[in-house]
């Protein structure tokens, strides 16, 4: 029987034609980076020291820095721009025209659209769903789309849903489950359905925590250094 052949880092060279890797990025197999969706298409670049996982797609037009991390079968469509220290998990989908700024962590299942903006700092839990039309398709003329605004150092719980066009004010803390249906003010505490505003209790008033958002390796990668530690506590 065949062995899967071990997961390298590239050494300032790229094996896809329509993309550029930093170095020291990992690529597990079944990874597509530079999609060409159009004919016209220009190239991606994914910064250095990140890790692309199996499954992950990345079409063309897309911009991408250091210390980037995709859990598996990731999909990222074109003219998406992304900071450092950012991280994507399994099954997360950026429809495309959207930006992230640095320390921007996405959870397993999330759903981002077009015309979408994170800040620095941001934290969105698992399944999330961002949306980015009022009122699809029930309209004589069809406007552009637009997503959220969340500003830097937000946190949104597992289970959200974002309407569109709204802003996240800064430091706010989204609640899981909750629907986001109009703006919030900064160092907001949101909660319910539709989410009800609240003044942010002082132990939640604080920037995110770094080790959360910035994050140069996960538990699962393949520099990890010891792989004992992930264990349950021995009793």
């Amino acid at each position: 029987m065949a062995t899967e052949r071990p997961i390298e880092a590239t050494i300032g060279a790229c094996k896809f034609d329509n993309a550029t890797i930093g170095e020291g990025t990992f690529i597990e197999p079944d990874v597509c980076v530079g999609f060409r969706y159009h004919k016209d298409c220009g190239p991606a670049h994914v910064g250095k020291h990140g890790i692309l996982r199996k499954g992950t797609l990345i079409y063309g037009d897309v911009t991408i820095g250091d210390y980037f991390q995709t859990g598996h079968y990731v999909v990222i469509r074109a003219k998406v721009q992304i900071g450092d220290y950012c991280c994507m998990l399994n099954h997360s989908t950026l429809e495309g025209v959207i930006h992230f700024g640095n320390g921007v962590r996405i959870m397993t299942n999330v759903y981002i659209p077009s015309r979408t903006w994170l800040g620095n700092n941001v934290f969105v839990g698992p399944g999330v769903t961002f949306l980015n039309e009022k009122l699809p398709g029930r309209s004589e003329t069809m406007s552009m789309p637009k997503g959220a605004t969340i500003e830097d150092d937000v946190v949104i719980g597992g289970g959200c849903t974002i309407l569109p066009g709204i802003t996240i004010g800064e430091r706010s803390f989204i609640a899981a489950g909750s629907v986001v249906t109009r703006n919030i003010p900064p160092k907001s505490l949101v909660k319910g359905v539709p989410g009800k505003i609240e003044p942010l209790p002082a132990n939640l008033d604080m920037p995110n925590n770094p080790w959360l958002t910035i994050q140069p390796i996960d538990i699962w990668h393949p520099l990890t250094a010891d792989l004992g530690a992930i264990d349950w506590p021995k009793h």
